[in-house]
């Protein structure tokens, strides 16, 4: 869709005429075709500006010369009504004040001289059950502004109501009006006068976790400051992720210096915030204040050169598996070279997958196997008798170790390496685990009351990081137990000299 020259409205006598000038990255979003698009960037980088101007103009406008469609209707979503309020409402007022407001009805309309209507519905949603607002919605797209804090069945269910506004018989009578007849291609087999409905669907965010579907959904369509998505994009989905600081000719000087300032402890803050990188939602308590992106995180990608030992830990209770390798160049040193995640799929063919990549990526180690105590619990087979995961996994050459089940000195362990100079190094690649670690394994806060539950929450980033601590408590107590014995061997020694 190409950018609009036309005026955003007449100006009075005296009135100054309002320009709007788009930075690159939000002019390659005007431009797109695709019906889904978002923008990705940091804050104050215009994003909300450029999707103000989408929906009360160039789309407007551009349906109103190509379709004679002179009424169009958009819902505008955002996680709170104050932030509604405060930021994305405030932004279209700012740019579109001569339109009319119904406080109550939280609508919005713009009336374009000689040219379109555009209606806009404002609705908040910081509830997956807000869901039942959308459902009887008829519009013509929609725009979720900071859409990482928005549920995605919210977006699926508004993917449904686009492309329902105007009514096809009104849409076919405004062409016909204007174009003299319906085009041949648009009429079905049994005589009946269609047209082909737009759908638009925008959405405006900072930075997301790289697991989350925003991040894997779009085919972005310039470079994207964090790993490739393994998953492939969603068909017509399009994607623009802004460089740092694109916008800041446009905000007060220092804007961004100011920023770093203030954020300067939480340098995680002003990757995601300034540099406009991806990272991870924190939404309640870490579970270990030592790690540090920047220390921990290789830069890249881990070599294992074996032969020898390599560990494994796992999560083999539950039907959310989990397993990472992990391997020990020295004495209290570990390097974390992989990490195997899957949100469904039972133990043997989880176990069959992760032993077929390990030979592949690791041939002729050693395995050392530790895991959760629970996949040692028996249950009954179907044909009669007992076994467990611990007893399925061994049958695929997998001999697990039971570790420690108390949750203390498992997240002490890990701590405790974290602590250590040069004491843990993890692959890139660990997507899960160095996000677990920024904040998405975390104790959640119990109904808002400052206070949060006595053990992290269970979500996608706490299994393998069980795993994790399987594998790190057992390779730490092991050193610390052997350093035990030793100074028992010696005083043993020195009394019987004696």
């Amino acid at each position: 869709m190409p950018l609009s020259t036309i005026p955003m409205h007449a100006p009075e006598a005296n009135e100054e005429r309002v320009t709007y000038d788009a930075i690159p990255t939000i002019r390659q979003f005007h431009k797109s075709g695709a019906q889904i698009r978002a923008v990705v960037g940091p804050v104050g980088s215009g994003k909300t500006t450029g999707a103000a101007w989408e929906i009360c103009h160039l789309i407007p406008w551009h349906l109103f010369k190509h379709y004679n469609i002179k009424e169009c209707k958009f819902v505008i979503v955002r996680n709170t009504y104050s932030e509604l309020r405060d930021t994305t409402q405030a932004t279209i007022f700012e740019w579109f004040p001569f339109g009319n407001f119904l406080k109550q009805e939280q609508k919005y309309t713009i009336k374009h001289p000689d040219g379109p209507t555009v209606t806009l519905l404002f609705r908040s949603c910081d509830r997956e059950l807000d869901v039942k607002k959308f459902k009887s919605l008829e519009i013509t797209g929609y725009w979720i502004d900071e859409s990482i804090e928005v549920a995605d069945n919210i977006k699926r269910m508004l993917k449904n109501r686009i492309g329902r506004f105007p009514k096809m018989k009104k849409a076919v009578e405004w062409y016909k009006e204007k174009f003299g007849k319906i085009p041949a291609e648009w009429i079905t087999e049994d005589g009946n006068e269609t047209m082909p409905l737009p759908r638009f669907g925008i959405e405006t965010t900072n930075p997301p976790d790289v697991e989350m579907p925003t991040y894997y959904q779009f085919a972005w369509q310039n470079p994207v400051p964090g790993p490739l998505s393994e998953q492939p994009p969603l068909e017509n989905h399009e994607g623009f992720w802004q460089p740092p600081r694109e916008n800041e000719k446009y905000l007060r000087p220092g804007y961004y210096n100011d920023l770093m300032m203030d954020y300067k402890d939480t340098p995680d803050w002003i990757e995601m915030y300034v540099d406009g990188k991806p990272g991870v939602l924190v939404k309640g308590k870490l579970v270990y204040y030592n790690f540090r992106r920047e220390v921990h995180q290789a830069q890249a990608p881990l070599i294992w050169t074996g032969p020898g030992t390599l560990y494994r830990g796992w999560d083999n209770s539950g039907n959310v598996p989990a397993a990472l390798v992990v391997f020990n160049p020295s004495p209290m040193r570990f390097h974390v070279l992989k990490e195997f995640c899957h949100d469904k799929m039972g133990i043997i063919d989880f176990t069959k997958w992760v032993v077929g990549e390990c030979n592949k990526l690791y041939p002729n180690a050693e395995w050392v196997d530790y895991g959760d105590p629970a996949g040692a619990a028996k249950f009954s087979k179907k044909e009669g008798g007992f076994t467990s995961n611990a007893l399925l996994m061994e049958e695929e050459g997998v001999t697990v170790e039971s570790s420690e089940q108390n949750f203390t000195a498992r997240t002490q362990a890990v701590d405790g390496i974290l602590a250590r100079i040069d004491g843990c190094l993890v692959d890139p690649g660990c997507v899960r685990l160095l996000n677990g670690f920024l904040g998405g394994y975390h104790y959640k806060e119990i109904a808002r009351t400052g206070e949060y539950f006595d053990e992290p929450d269970k979500n996608r980033f706490s299994h393998i990081h069980d795993a994790f601590q399987y594998v790190m408590v057992r390779l730490v107590g092991n050193k610390k137990k052997k350093r035990g014995q030793d100074r028992w061997k010696r005083r043993r020694r020195t009394a019987m000299s004696a």
